[in-house]
């Protein structure tokens, strides 16, 4: 009996998808708009907000280029960028899409970088995720 129910429940799922027909029609403007997200989702110097975890702060720019290289031997799994905003230089691991990402990355930093914290990049690069 269970059998033969479960064949007839089939057999009707097949006929009715067999013969149905789905029209998705959508408003003009909205192909347009999905095609303007697209093209800023993919644009490769486009900034875009995220956290990050800053590790160094210095007014040398060669001991952050020193530490950034030796940052990425030890580390590969991170990416690491130094900016400048006058008159320091500073280095920046990652581009998380959530804070509690950073801090949990910043966990597995903080044995050798005690004084990192996390904090909101509005300058990340799209490249950096």
């Amino acid at each position: 009996m269970r059998s033969s129910f479960f064949t007839l429940i089939c057999t009707l799922l097949s006929i009715g998808s067999a013969t149905s027909q789905v029209i998705v029609s959508e408003a003009p403007g909205i192909r347009q708009m999905m095609d303007v997200r697209k093209e800023l989702n993919f644009k490769k110097d486009r900034y875009i907000k995220a956290w990050s975890i800053q590790i160094m702060v210095s007014r040398d720019k060669y001991e952050v280029l020193e530490k950034k290289e030796a940052f990425e031997k030890e580390y590969e799994d991170f990416a690491v960028e130094w900016t400048y905003e006058q008159p320091n230089y500073k280095l920046n691991v990652g581009a998380f899409f959530t804070k509690l990402e950073a801090t949990i990355a910043m966990h597995k930093l903080s044995e050798d970088f005690p004084d990192a914290y996390v904090f909101k990049n509005n300058q990340a690069k799209t490249s950096e995720f």
